[in-house]
């Protein structure tokens, strides 16, 4: 199991974020000490450090060289969580992660410096009706999986790669649907392997605004009663340390397309 390593002064941030990776399957070290940071990078090797800025712009020399040597070692950078502009800028590899934060900007952040096949988006596993549009025929179908890019279908007919469609779903608890245009990337065949099921993934190919700011809710609703639903549970979550667009505030946050730059 990969590990993160995780130094701020606010505790309540560190909570946030380590029962989010948790969530996602991570181990984490989260402590809002400098001297556990180094003591855990001086004997361990983590697959990412996320540092405060504020910790990092206090921390001593001999820290600042552990995290340099660490990110020479693995040849990636430290993320920096940053209130705004960084007052001094870090004298080694690093990206920022601006609080509050912003959750799908955090998964495609850990994605990319973690794994090796790393997920743009998102993903949750759901249970929805759904239909699919071909044409003058509809179809039933049962969505398994959705993302803000596309969605995977379990049904009993078949679709071929590259066929137009048009694909609606209910977005049940919002008393709305969606009716988005659509695209079949692949088509799995029903085998042994699979335990027979016969599925479809499908990509959105236009999304207006409207359509987009419902499914950015929808998805954020159903990531947050997910980890309530989990055995880490909400305890510790702290709200004001997600960014959100959606009130009343349980735990909400940002949709990609208000995503601040996280390159430096």
């Amino acid at each position: 199991m990969k590990h993160i390593l995780i130094g701020d002064e606010h505790e309540g941030l560190l909570s946030t974020l380590e029962v989010i990776l948790k969530h996602w399957g991570y181990r984490v070290f989260a402590t809002p000490r400098s001297s556990q940071v180094q003591a855990f990078l001086t004997e361990t090797a983590p697959s990412l450090v996320i540092i405060g800025s504020q910790m990092l712009a206090a921390s001593a020399d001999e820290l600042r060289d552990t995290l340099e040597a660490w990110c020479n070692n693995g040849e990636q950078p430290i993320l920096v969580l940053a209130e705004g502009a960084l007052s001094e800028q870090p004298q080694l590899p690093y990206e920022t992660l601006n609080v509050p934060i912003d959750i799908f900007a955090l998964f495609e952040l850990i994605q990319r410096h973690v794994e090796k096949i790393p997920r743009k988006n998102l993903r949750l596993a759901i249970n929805l009706p759904g239909v699919v549009h071909r044409g003058e025929r509809s179809h039933l179908a049962e969505v398994l999986s959705l993302s803000m890019e596309g969605l995977f279908i379990k049904t009993s007919f078949r679709l071929q790669a590259g066929e137009r469609l048009r694909v609606v779903i209910p977005l049940l608890g919002m008393k709305k649907e969606l009716e988005i245009d659509s695209q079949v990337l692949y088509f799995i065949h029903p085998g042994p392997e699979n335990n027979y099921m016969q599925g479809v993934g499908i990509a959105f190919t236009s999304l207006d605004e409207e359509n987009l700011k419902d499914l950015q809710n929808f998805l954020e609703s159903r990531f947050f009663g997910e980890i309530s639903d989990s055995k880490h549970g909400p305890t510790g979550l702290a709200p004001e340390q997600l960014d959100n667009r959606v009130c009343p505030v349980t735990l909400k946050v940002v949709p990609p397309s208000q995503r601040r730059q996280q390159l430096r």
